[in-house]
């Protein structure tokens, strides 16, 4: 397994309990009704620190994703990532259908074996907010989704922590087009000095969320993972007690709240987990495979 697609946080440093307690633990926290058909489930899972940790994809969690395929659940992969970043977990995933929903739910996609194609896109101006951030940050980092070609960049990103980046002959050609989302990376700056700046430039007119280091998401305002699943369960026609929702980041909380059985990863912070309806152990442990395997052992 190559590691150039891994761009997730560290371990939880978190202990772990055996997977079959972890199991035991997510039945009895889940809701009372559930659709009577899998095939009406619908597992929201987010990438980074939910499914992939730092040393990729287990392979118990892709086990319980084949499973729950196999079930006729429908597996949606939820992500603060861009087409291209996330073409390789989908990949290493073993997903035969899946829909994702990219840029924090500016970006719908149904993948098959033949690639991609685009569902449902909202885009908006980055150039108010781009402007705003190089005025409070002189120096930052800007960067935009440039569909499934990676992140057009005012300027080059740390190594490693883009897949693909290319730079921009000018700010301009960066803040000058409509994108579905906008990123920011102080890499100078502590994470909570960063998004604690950020809370006070009292942004408006866009959604946005602080990653696991001074890097955030900026995007159209109103748009969520929570609005991209809402079109997709409409689309699909299926019921809001087949809903669920796995993630550990900020931009994780829409969702979370969102679905009729949100569940925080272990290594969440306390917002995350106070926006859940129930915790699992962290990425490291399986808590998301352990998720789905009590879903699951209900039918």
């Amino acid at each position: 397994m190559t590691s150039d697609w891994l761009i997730t946080p560290p371990p939880s440093g978190q202990e772990g309990i055996p997977f079959a307690e972890a199991v035991a633990r997510a039945e009895a926290d889940l809701p009372a009704v559930l659709p009577d058909d899998p095939s009406q489930l619908l597992f929201a899972l987010d990438i980074d620190g939910t499914m992939v940790g730092t040393h990729g994809v287990t392979d118990r969690m892709k086990q319980a994703l084949a499973e729950a395929e196999a079930a006729g659940a429908n597996i949606v992969i939820a992500t603060g990532r861009g087409v291209y970043s996330t073409r390789h977990v989908v990949e290493e995933l073993g997903l035969h259908r899946s829909w994702v929903v990219c840029s924090n739910g500016s970006l719908t996609v149904r993948w098959d074996g033949d690639g991609h194609q685009v569902a449902d896109i909202n885009e908006f101006d980055p150039r108010p907010t781009g402007e705003q951030f190089l005025e409070t940050f002189p120096g930052i980092l800007l960067g935009v989704d440039v569909g499934a070609g990676g992140m057009l960049v005012s300027q080059l990103f740390p190594a490693g922590e883009l897949m693909r980046q290319e730079l921009a002959d000018s700010l301009e050609a960066v803040l000058g087009r409509r994108a579905t989302r906008l990123v920011a990376r102080a890499p100078w700056l502590e994470r909570d000095d960063f998004a604690q700046q950020i809370d006070e430039m009292n942004l408006v007119d866009v959604e946005y969320a602080v990653g696991w280091t001074s890097w955030v998401d900026i995007g159209p305002a109103g748009v969520t993972k929570a609005t991209g699943l809402q079109r997709l369960v409409d689309q699909l026609e299926l019921p809001s007690t087949g809903t669920f929702a796995i993630g550990d980041g900020e931009n994780d909380l829409a969702m979370l709240r969102w679905a009729h059985h949100g569940v925080a990863m272990g290594s969440a912070d306390e917002a995350v987990r106070s926006a859940a309806d129930a915790v699992t152990t962290a990425v490291e442990h399986d808590g998301a495979a352990a998720v789905i395997r009590a879903v699951l052992n209900r039918y």
